[in-house]
């Protein structure tokens, strides 16, 4: 399993913030309101990880 890409960590509030940020649909909501990055879609543009309040989405290089 590769460890690149966009993970999100336990200190997700599910507020959505990151969801609507994205003007590519890039994220999406999963079975418990957790945010869930479609890498397909996703730019790696980083503005998820900086309009995160509470620092739960990390990308790993």
């Amino acid at each position: 399993m590769s460890s690149k890409g966009y993970i999100v960590v336990s200190g997700c509030k599910k507020c959505g913030r990151c969801r609507a940020i994205c003007s590519l649909f890039a994220l999406k909501r999963n079975s418990d309101d957790r945010p869930k990055i479609d890498h397909d879609l996703c730019d790696r543009c980083m503005l998820c990880v900086k309009c995160c309040p509470n620092r739960a989405l990390i990308y790993m290089e």
